[in-house]
């Protein structure tokens, strides 16, 4: 009789324990192991559509300290990110200061970015170990090493992206890019590009490949007028393998797309181009990482339409940042510019199931790291 007893108790227990246990059906009956989701998505959920809206763009700003239009974009349009130009630097003190001031009033940390290539590209001047240019690295063990020395540089100033290494194969000496690209054939030129990209990553420090689909040779200026690469559909995985190299390889977290013209591919530029950016880079070439375009400000993209349109056709042509360098040709442009997007999105015109793509792209990359993390939750419930 005892042992009924205990029996039967210890099937009670084991009821009790089975009512309280969490469990998920499927309409099988069978119990499914409840997943926590991804902590992008997580932080995606408890974003309103106007803090999604900013983090589609990087933006200049004047000063070498905080100013107020800064201030603003950030605390009240979300921005994702600011870049940090010439013009915001006098010494490594004040501009660690600024970065810190930046990331302090952000409630979802932003991208602090630099074009830091070396050579004639070069904002911070300071160190000559890392001022070398592209073209002079001799090796993929050298691009490798100036990769993570750089890193650690621009790191120690609260910078986190670092917008190298230019990809394009040039051979041409006359042309605007010879110094900032890699020197050799095209697989040395590859293998340098992957080196500094992995110089770049196990240094922590998010690196941009640029500028997706590439200039070539003959390539006038992109920051005067759009250039005209007139290969052939038949020419296009030959022509992008500097890129693809480390795209295949998935190395690429993040790629910054040219303003440049392929007309046998398409006759919008690449920056405005579907099919370049959503059908060959995401599609063929199953890219997923974040897109972001050239400056937005550079002539050839002010020439070609109104901000607002060029803006709203680069999000739909599959870009998921937006860069602006430049806050003083148009003082009210950035929150123009901004305004436009909300509108679109608010209206129909750009799907909010398409923003929240590029946001999750964003904040995975953010993740990745080490900008955000779980405690970000807390802070976009406040």
């Amino acid at each position: 009789m005892i042992l009924l007893l205990v029996i039967a108790f210890l099937i009670l227990l084991l009821l009790v324990h089975q009512k309280t246990k969490p469990q998920i059906y499927n309409i099988e009956g069978d119990i499914e192991v409840i997943k926590t989701p991804p902590l992008e998505e997580r932080i995606l959920s408890q974003m309103t559509i106007e803090e999604k809206i900013g983090q589609l763009f990087i933006f200049g700003f004047n000063g070498t300290t905080l100013t107020p239009e800064i201030q603003n974009m950030i605390e009240n349009k979300y921005i994702g990110g600011v870049i940090i130009m010439g013009k915001n630097i006098e010494n490594k003190e004040q501009i660690k200061k600024l970065n810190n001031d930046l990331q302090n009033i952000s409630k979802l940390n932003i991208f602090i970015a630099i074009d830091q290539e070396g050579g004639s590209v070069l904002r911070i001047k300071e160190d000559n170990d890392t001022n070398i240019s592209q073209r002079k690295i001799q090796s993929k063990e050298q691009a490798y090493e100036i990769s993570t020395k750089r890193s650690k540089l621009l790191k120690d100033l609260g910078i986190n992206m670092n917008m190298a290494p230019v990809t394009e194969y040039i051979t041409n000496k006359e042309s605007f890019m010879y110094d900032r690209t890699f020197s050799g054939d095209k697989q040395n030129v590859a293998e340098k590009v992957y080196s500094a990209l992995k110089g770049y990553n196990d240094s922590k420090m998010i690196s941009v490949l640029k500028h997706f689909p590439g200039h070539d040779n003959s390539s006038q200026d992109s920051h005067y007028n759009f250039p005209e690469v007139n290969i052939s559909q038949k020419e296009w995985n030959e022509y992008i393998y500097t890129f693809k190299y480390s795209i295949d390889k998935q190395m690429v977290d993040a790629l910054m797309i040219g303003h440049i013209k392929f007309p046998n591919i398409d006759d919008k530029p690449a920056v405005l181009s579907k099919i370049i950016i959503n059908e060959k880079l995401r599609k063929e070439m199953n890219y997923d990482g974040v897109v972001m375009t050239d400056d937005m400000q550079m002539n050839p993209i002010i020439k070609y339409g109104d901000y607002c349109n060029s803006a709203k056709e680069s999000l739909l042509a599959g870009n998921d940042i937006l860069l602006y360098t430049t806050y003083y040709q148009r003082a009210n442009l950035q929150t123009n510019i901004y305004n436009c997007i909300l509108s679109a999105v608010s209206s129909g015109e750009i799907e909010e199931e398409s923003i929240n793509q590029k946001v999750l792209r964003i904040l995975k990359l953010k993740i990745k790291y080490g900008l955000i993390d779980e405690t970000t939750l807390h802070s976009l419930a406040q």
